[in-house]
């Protein structure tokens, strides 16, 4: 598939993505760039809540069925916002929409309309062109471990009609709960449209990367940037525009790490926290909408991955605490002090039992117990985040870094959004906690396996605002500067145009914001010439999975260790696998035994009868070993070394694997 098809997957999965969650806000009165960032948040809470009703209904997911779910959401939500303003014209004390930013807020924002599309373009563009270089083709899978489990999860989704997260991926009984709503928008997406059929899932999944690297990412950092600074429209302007200079997203979490929920939840963050921040802003009586469509952001980041909701509090939750602490005070010295002491109680008391709840979590207890091995110290760590030194062991972009120190020490003067400064010190500590020495304390960053690459996502989301405060200072010293010099000449120069200035500076010294960089990372993950961490399929192995529709029968279950690859028959090739993911966790006994004791197959009846039981007829092998640069399971020893020269015939061959249909049993 040409890169023009791309681009319509590209506009496709966008229209998935914003759609629900801006038809809600526009008609709850939201507007500009606001409605535009939090959309995918509220979008992902209606599919995280839409998928199991309509499973338990029997209803396949699809797009006709989902777009029908919109258009009834949309006129819910309509109906509703008439009953509200009926009533409040009856007399009643109801309050409709609130003016969420401020009206005046909202005019000079859209007076900065043209800065912030372009802005929105340009960095759209600087992100999606190294990601696709690195890419190499629109339909390339990405071979990572998460990757394969991931893409076949939308295999299942497509092919069953059953997006539930409710019973987990891969059917009932496999899990209690897995966050699918990534999976279930990529399937929603019909990329066979454009794209062959062996691409069309890969092609989609490719898609969305660039999507939550790109558009949406800037669109969610420029709502932030408008909350935190709503009279400031040159703030979310310089937000956008250096949002996407960071390199800790989305460029290691989509690319060779292959999160694609946990990266969704990491790009909601930032929409989902402006909502946060205006709700904690507003007044008494504009509450009630900002807070359902608060809690509806809250609901999409954690249905999208868990540790998103860690992570929003962690960006909000020093504003949330500041906000607490005022209220708690002018209560206390205006004399309602027993309604304090009631508050304080209940509160202590829920906050002990959630403490209980999560202590005794199996789940929660697999997180905090998980082994890690130290990576760095505290020291480098602090300056690895603050030099965005995340793909080269240099500083990465020293323009922008500048830009934040100048902005924090700004808010600290000024003594303005000085909670943003412990957002932004909180994440650089849990950072230094997980990739530190091995200590009680580290057990905080569990929720994300303790992998700082996973906690610095989170820190663009605030780093953005700074830098745009930092930028937009240094701009105005410029211009002062301009026009003490040479008032005649230079006096025009605006503190805007010098701004600009220095963001066009950044993104020429730090080559395109790290470009290179980025796009070797990415081709670390998908070229199998220059994959991390073992290749799974070569390029000569790609050609047979792809073929395998017309090589294999439908119907037909193919067996083979799914580090080399043979777990791509399902999502590309089309056809059942025994072996759908590299984890061991979800194997049943069949599986389990087969993958140690199949090359027995000539002396063990016990694997026939697996075999059979199961209905496996075709074994994928590939010989290359570790040597070779292949990925290689040493717990799969009966799926290496086979005997196949008798009871096995060839099917294709491609580079060192081999496609044989099973006769020994």
């Amino acid at each position: 598939m040409a890169w023009w098809g791309q681009s319509l997957l590209f506009v496709a999965f966008a229209l998935v993505l914003f759609t629900p969650g801006t038809v809600v806000l526009r008609l709850l009165g939201a507007r500009g760039m606001l409605a535009l960032g939090a959309a995918p948040a509220l979008s992902c809470a209606f599919y995280a809540v839409l998928a199991p009703v309509l499973a338990a209904a029997g209803i396949a997911w699809g797009p006709a069925t989902v777009g029908a779910a919109v258009l009834a959401l949309a006129l819910v939500v309509l109906g509703c916002r008439r009953l509200v303003r009926s009533t409040r014209h009856a007399g009643s004390d109801a309050v409709g929409p609130p003016p969420w930013l401020g009206t005046g807020a909202v005019d000079a924002l859209l007076a900065h309309r043209t800065g912030v599309v372009v802005a929105l373009v340009v960095g759209s563009l600087v992100a999606v062109v190294p990601m696709a270089i690195g890419m190499g083709s629109p339909g390339a899978p990405l071979q990572q471990w998460d990757a394969v489990f991931h893409l076949n999860g939308v295999a299942f989704i497509r092919e069953t009609g059953d997006a539930s997260s409710v019973d987990g991926l891969y059917g009932a009984g496999r899990s209690v709960y897995y966050p699918t709503v990534w999976h279930s928008m990529v399937a929603l997406v019909p990329g066979d449209l454009v794209a062959a059929p062996a691409d069309a899932i890969t092609s989609v999944a490719n898609a969305s990367t660039l999507v939550m690297g790109s558009v949406a990412w800037l669109a969610g950092l420029g709502a932030f940037g408008a909350a935190c600074f709503p009279r400031r429209p040159a703030i979310t302007v310089l937000v956008v525009a250096v949002g996407g200079a960071f390199s800790m997203f989305p460029t290691v979490l989509l690319s060779t790490l292959a999160q694609w929920p946990n990266g969704l939840s990491v790009m909601l963050v930032p929409g989902a926290a402006a909502l946060w921040v205006v709700l904690l802003r507003s007044a008494p009586g504009q509450r009630v909408v900002l807070f359902v469509a608060s809690f509806a952001a809250l609901v999409g980041v954690g249905s999208a991955h868990g540790s998103g909701v860690v992570g929003l509090a962690v960006i909000v939750g020093p504003l949330a605490l500041a906000v607490a602490g005022r209220s708690v005070r002018h209560a206390w010295t205006t004399g309602r002090r027993r309604a304090v002491s009631i508050v304080g109680a209940a509160v202590l008391v829920v906050g002990g039992v959630a403490t209980l709840l999560v202590l005794r979590s199996s789940v929660l207890q697999v997180l905090f117990n998980f082994e890690r091995l130290p990576q760095r110290g505290y020291g480098p760590s602090v300056g690895r985040t603050l030099l965005d030194m995340v793909l080269s062991p240099w500083p990465g972009n020293v323009v922008v870094s500048l830009a934040v120190v100048v902005g924090a020490v700004v808010l600290l003067r000024t003594r303005d959004q000085r909670w943003l400064l412990v957002s932004a010190a909180a994440v650089i500590v849990l950072v230094a906690l997980a990739a530190g020495p091995s200590t009680p304390l580290r057990a905080l960053t569990g929720i994300w396996y303790t992998q700082a690459a996973r906690i610095e996502a989170l820190y663009p989301v605030v780093a953005a605002v700074l830098a745009a405060v930092g930028l937009a200072h240094l701009g105005g010293a410029l211009s002062d500067a301009a026009a003490r010099r040479s008032p005649a000449r230079l006096g025009q120069l605006s503190a805007q145009r010098c701004a600009a200035a220095l963001v066009v500076l950044a993104l020429v010294a730090s080559l395109g914001f790290q470009a290179p960089g980025r796009a070797d990372r990415f081709a670390q993950a998908y070229d199998p010439a220059q994959i991390r961490w073992g290749t799974m399929l070569s390029t000569e192995e790609l050609a047979l999975v792809r073929d395998l529709r017309s090589l294999v029968p439908q119907g037909a279950l193919v067996l083979g260790d799914p580090h080399n690859g043979a777990a791509f028959a399902f999502a590309m090739g089309g056809r059942h696998v025994v072996l759908p993911q590299l984890g061991t966790s979800a194997m049943d006994e069949s599986q389990a035994y087969l993958r140690a004791h199949f090359r027995d197959i000539a002396s063990d009846p016990e694997v026939c009868r697996h075999v059979e039981e199961l209905g496996v007829t075709h074994f994928y092998e590939d010989r290359a070993g570790a040597s070779d640069g292949a990925k290689v399971d040493p717990e799969s020893p009966g799926l290496r070394d086979v005997d196949t020269s008798e009871g096995f015939t060839v099917v294709a061959r491609a580079g060192t694997a081999t496609l044989w249909t099973i006769e020994a049993c």
